[in-house]
């Protein structure tokens, strides 16, 4: 049996359990927020740690959205929320950090930014996830997510997993080029809303699709002293 420590918390519906993952070495291990009596089939959202979403509000991604979204709906009902602390898909917070500066000095997105910075895309792991639903009892899940690597994750863990997306409606700019680029390098799902505006924002010509951001994005995949040798970004800036 999966060691955890639980207790109760109190917000402005009521109350709720927490169950944190003990027995690791992990300084903020994963933990899951549990409401009413959660069964087979309940809702289930998987929250990777966003500082800049989440606490500063930043619309450059849609992570304080989905995790609003999935609160309000498995408030609703009964269910879980797992908050995994794996900022920057796993990177951490000073490699998304330097992400963002290459991507605000070149007009590369993320995903091209790692690339240049020779880190992995993604490097998040769902395996406490699987371990807090076994403790939970729950054997089958309704995953609130857009994400297909999640399904996988808990696949992996023998979680029979049935998905329900969260699209965002109306996107802003800065969150829909980063939606469409969680799209066009991990299949995440994106709403006719958002393809349609994507559509339009396309055949106008916006900077996300510059000349410049092309070339840019195509020389993003050499590591990042190749750039600083092109007179790209220097290897200060991205130190």
């Amino acid at each position: 049996m999966t060691e955890v420590v639980e207790h109760r918390l109190q917000d402005s519906d009521g109350d709720f359990r927490v169950v944190v993952l003990a027995g690791t070495e992990q300084p903020n291990p994963a933990c899951a927020a549990v409401f009413g009596e959660p069964r087979d089939g309940c809702l289930v959202r998987i929250q990777s740690r966003c500082l800049y979403g989440e606490i500063f509000g930043s619309t450059n991604c849609d992570c304080l959205y989905q995790l609003d979204k999935s609160l309000e709906e498995i408030k609703q009902n009964s269910g879980v929320l797992i908050y995994l602390d794996q900022e920057g898909r796993g990177a951490g917070l000073l490699t998304k950090a330097r992400g963002y500066r290459l991507c605000q000095e070149t007009g590369i997105d993320t995903f091209a930014a790692y690339a240049a910075m020779e880190c992995k895309a993604d490097s998040r792991s769902y395996g406490d996830a699987v371990a807090l639903l076994k403790q939970l009892g729950l054997k089958e899940v309704t995953l609130l997510t857009n994400n297909p690597g999640k399904l996988e994750g808990l696949e992996l863990g023998e979680i029979k997993v049935r998905p329900r997306p969260l699209l965002i409606p109306e996107p802003g700019e800065h969150t829909l080029a980063y939606l469409v680029a969680k799209r066009d390098n991990q299949e995440h799902m994106l709403s006719i809303a958002a393809r349609l505006r994507w559509r339009v924002i396309r055949f106008a010509g916006s900077r996300w699709l510059s000349p410049r951001r092309a070339a840019l994005r195509k020389a993003a995949v050499q590591p990042v002293g190749a750039l600083a040798e092109t007179g790209s970004v220097s290897e200060k800036q991205v130190a």
